[in-house]
């Protein structure tokens, strides 16, 4: 199965290895749930629930995410590389952090 060198915002210089197909099907359920730019984005946990439900609609087979958690850890990985990659962004001053979508032509 091929990777992914995820970015992190927090930590420009380290890269981790993510296998693509689940990089992927993360990636298209986090774009296709979290608001546009213009919007007062939405909190990590209601992202990784409509994250979850995404898979199940597009009927992902569990064993791709077996362990209890690993969907969360998908969804923060990835979210740390579309923010590095300027795809999304945390509102400032935000707690518990908020997510949008940026107007970046690559999203």
């Amino acid at each position: 199965m091929s990777t992914i060198k995820a970015q992190n915002v927090n930590h420009p210089d380290h890269r981790h290895n993510l296998k693509e197909e689940k990089y992927t099907i993360i990636r298209e359920a986090m774009l296709a749930t979290l608001p546009d730019d213009s919007s007062d984005g939405m909190p990590f946990l209601e992202m990784e629930l409509k994250v979850a439900a995404y898979l199940a609609d597009k009927n992902v087979p569990k064993e791709m995410f077996p362990k209890p958690g690993s969907v969360r850890w998908y969804c923060k990985s990835v979210q740390l590389d579309l923010e590095a990659r300027g795809i999304i962004e945390r509102l400032p001053k935000k707690s518990p952090i908020r997510l949008r979508k940026t107007n970046n032509p690559d999203s």
